[in-house]
């Protein structure tokens, strides 16, 4: 008796929507975590209604920012391992288009927000998005050739 082979499944979505979600929840949970402590920090015997922002805190900020993104897109890569780079850079373009939009329409999210900070946001986190998930696709890559290799 001769068996038929049943053609793949369609391709899903539900795999890339979920790489995504899960990349921006990283994202979400560094950065927003890291900067309530860092705000903390910097509000240590300061009146919060004076508070002004020094160099060193946007740095943290940014910094933090950073950090939450490489990990945002490391999550993605890791997520849609063996699909295309696509989900990696939806999250990239999305990071992208929420910190342009400030940068765009000259408004800050303080008066007296220097622009440079908003349009430094803007590109460095979509740049370490892409950054996590080239590194995971190589990562991944390298170990397999290992084990492959044994």
């Amino acid at each position: 008796m001769t068996g038929s082979v049943a053609p793949p499944p369609p391709p899903s979505f539900v795999r890339p929507v979920l790489a995504l979600l899960a990349g921006l929840g990283v994202i979400v949970l560094i950065v927003g975590v890291g900067t309530i402590i860092a705000t903390l920090g910097a509000l240590r015997g300061v009146d919060p209604k004076t508070f002004q922002p020094t160099p060193f805190y946007r740095a943290v900020v940014i910094a933090l920012s950073v950090l939450g993104a490489f990990a945002g897109g490391f999550t993605a890569g890791r997520v849609t391992l063996g699909r295309s780079f696509f989900t990696i850079f939806l999250l990239a373009l999305m990071l992208f288009v929420s910190g342009v939009v400030p940068v765009l329409r000259s408004k800050g999210d303080q008066p007296g927000e220097p622009r440079w900070y908003a349009l430094s946001l803007a590109i460095l986190s979509p740049l370490a998005v892409l950054a996590g998930g080239v590194f995971e696709r190589r990562r991944s890559r390298v170990r397999d050739l290992s084990i492959g290799a044994s």
